[in-house]
C-alpha cells in the first residue's frame, strides 16, 4: 500500500511540475470547452434568427417579383396601346394623302383646261400652288 502512495505522489509531483511549464496548452482547452458549452445552448436562437431573415428575404422578392410583373404588364399594355394609335395614324395618313391627290388631280384638270391656250401661265400656276420648278423655256 506504501508503494501506491509513493508512485502516486511521484506521477503527481510530475503531473504537476508538467503543467506548470505547459499551462497554456490547459487553459487553451478549458476555454474552449466552455465556449463551447455557452454557445451550444445559442445555437437555437441563432437558427431562429437564420429563419427569420430567411423568411424576411423570401417575402422581399416575392414582393420585386410582383411588382416586376405588374409593371411587364403595364409596359405590354403601353406597347399594345402605342401600336393601336399608330396604325390609326397610319391609316389616317393614308385615308388623306389619297383623298389629298384627288383634289389635287381635280384642280390640276381644271388648271389645264382652263389654260390649255396658254401653256406659260398654265406652268406659272402650277409652280405656285403645288411647288413644282417652273423654268421659263426660249421662245
Amino acid at each position: 500500500m506504501i508503494e501506491f502512495w509513493l508512485i502516486a505522489k511521484i506521477y503527481l509531483s510530475k503531473s504537476w511540475a508538467f503543467i506548470k511549464k505547459y499551462w497554456q496548452i490547459f487553459v487553451g482547452i478549458a476555454y474552449t470547452i466552455v465556449v463551447w458549452v455557452y454557445f451550444k445552448g445559442q445555437t437555437d436562437k441563432i437558427k431562429e434568427v437564420l429563419k427569420v431573415k430567411e423568411d424576411s428575404h423570401r417575402k422581399e422578392l416575392d414582393v420585386l417579383n410582383g411588382s416586376h410583373t405588374a409593371e411587364i404588364a403595364l409596359r405590354d399594355g403601353a406597347l399594345a396601346n402605342y401600336h393601336e394609335i399608330i396604325a390609326k395614324i397610319e391609316k389616317e395618313y393614308k385615308d388623306n394623302k389619297e383623298e389629298l391627290s384627288d383634289k389635287k388631280r381635280l384642280e390640276i384638270k381644271k388648271l389645264v383646261s382652263d389654260n390649255d391656250e396658254n401653256p406659260s401661265n398654265l406652268s406659272k400656276l402650277l409652280s405656285e400652288r403645288f411647288g413644282i420648278t417652273h423654268i421659263e423655256g426660249e421662245e
